[in-house]
C-alpha cells in the first residue's frame, strides 16, 4: 500500500492538470513556472552548497555534497516534456542524488522547445557531456541522470556516443523515462485510470508534435524514440518508474529490447506510483528509498562492479 506521504504528489498533479486544462489556456510562461514549483515537496538535501555556472557550452547549477568524490560526476537532465523545466526547479531531486551516489552534480538547463525544436535538447546535453570531458573528467567516471523527459534525454545521449564510436559513461539513470513517446503501450489504456498526469493516448502525438515539429518524426528517429534503437554498447542502466504510470509498459519494452542486445539493465517499478515519484524525496519514503536505491547503484558502476555484456565503456564501434 502506498504511503500516505504519497498522496501528496497524486493531489499536486490533479492540481496541476486543473490549471494546464484551464480555459483560456494559461501561456508556456506560466505553464514553466508551475513546472519549477513541482518539486518544492523535496526536502533540502542537507550540507549540499549550490552554485550556478554559464561558463561552459551549456549553463546550469552544481550540487556540491559534503565528502564527495572530486573526479566522478552526475550529469543531471531534467524534465518538463522538452518544453519546461530548469536545473534550478530540480536542485532538490538531484542534489538528493548527488548525496546518496557520493559525487557532485552538473544539472543542465538544456534550450527548450517550441523556441527550440528537437534535437537542440540532445545537442545540448551532447555539448555538456563533451565539455566534461574536456574539463577532465573519464567517462567511465561520468553518470548520467534524468527524469522524464531527461529520462529519455539520457538514453539518446547515450545512443548518440555509441552511434558516434565514442566512449560511453558509467552508468544511465533513467527516472520514468518517456519512452513511449505515442502513448501506444498497453498500460495507457490499462493505467488510464490511475495515472493523474499523463495526457490520454490521443494526445500523446500531438503534445510530442510541440517539440518536434512534425510528430511522424517519431516513428522514424530513434533519439526521440528509443524503441526504436540499437542498444547494443550502452552502459549499465537503471531504469524506474511508478506502477501507475502509462509509460510504464513503454519502460518495459525498452527494458526488454536493451536486454536483449546485452545491456545490463536494472528495472525498479515501485507499485502505485505515479510519474517521477522522486519528487517527493525527503517526505515519502518510497521516493527516498528510490533514490538511496538509485544512489547506490551509482556508486556500483562507478567501482566498476556493475558492467553490460561485452566492453560498452569503448562503445558500438568496438562490439
Amino acid at each position: 500500500m502506498a504511503s500516505p506521504e504519497s498522496a501528496v504528489l497524486t493531489e499536486m498533479f490533479k492540481n496541476v492538470g486543473a490549471r494546464l486544462s484551464a480555459d483560456p489556456p494559461i501561456g508556456l510562461d506560466s505553464v514553466r513556472e508551475i513546472f519549477d514549483c513541482m518539486l518544492r515537496f523535496a526536502t533540502e538535501a542537507e550540507g549540499v552548497s549550490f552554485r550556478t555556472d554559464r561558463s561552459g557550452p551549456v549553463g546550469g547549477m552544481w550540487a556540491f555534497p559534503p565528502d564527495a568524490v572530486s573526479d566522478a560526476i552526475i550529469l543531471y537532465l531534467h524534465g518538463g516534456g522538452y518544453i519546461s523545466g530548469s536545473s534550478t526547479g530540480h536542485r532538490r531531486l538531484f542534489a538528493h542524488v548527488a548525496k546518496e551516489s557520493g559525487v557532485r552534480a552538473f544539472g543542465i538547463d538544456y534550450r527548450l522547445a517550441p523556441e527550440h525544436l528537437f534535437p537542440a535538447q540532445l545537442e545540448d546535453a551532447r555539448a555538456a557531456y563533451d565539455h566534461l570531458v574536456a574539463q577532465g573528467y573519464a567517462p567511465n567516471r561520468i553518470v548520467v541522470v534524468g527524469d522524464s523527459a531527461g529520462g529519455s534525454l539520457a538514453t539518446a545521449l547515450g545512443l548518440h556516443l555509441a552511434d558516434d564510436g565514442q566512449p560511453m559513461p558509467a552508468a544511465i539513470v533513467a527516472m520514468s523515462p518517456y519512452y513511449d513517446v505515442l502513448g501506444e503501450g498497453e498500460t495507457f489504456v490499462t493505467n488510464v485510470d490511475n495515472d493523474v498526469v499523463a495526457p490520454p493516448a490521443a494526445a500523446m502525438a500531438p503534445s510530442a508534435a510541440v517539440y518536434l515539429g512534425d510528430a511522424e518524426r517519431a516513428r522514424t528517429d530513434h533519439y526521440v524514440n528509443p524503441l526504436l534503437s540499437d542498444p547494443s554498447g550502452l552502459p549499465p542502466m537503471l531504469i524506474t518508474c511508478g506502477g501507475y504510470e502509462c509509460l510504464l509498459s513503454g519502460v518495459e519494452n525498452f527494458a526488454e529490447l536493451a536486454r536483449s542486445k546485452g545491456v545490463s539493465v536494472e528495472l525498479d517499478v515501485v507499485p502505485e506510483m505515479q510519474h517521477v515519484f522522486q519528487f517527493l524525496v525527503g517526505t515519502a519514503p518510497e521516493a527516498t528509498e528510490s533514490v538511496a536505491r538509485i544512489g547506490e547503484f551509482v556508486r556500483s558502476c562507478l567501482s566498476g562492479s556493475v558492467r553490460s555484456a561485452g566492453d560498452p565503456a569503448l562503445g558500438r564501434s568496438a562490439r
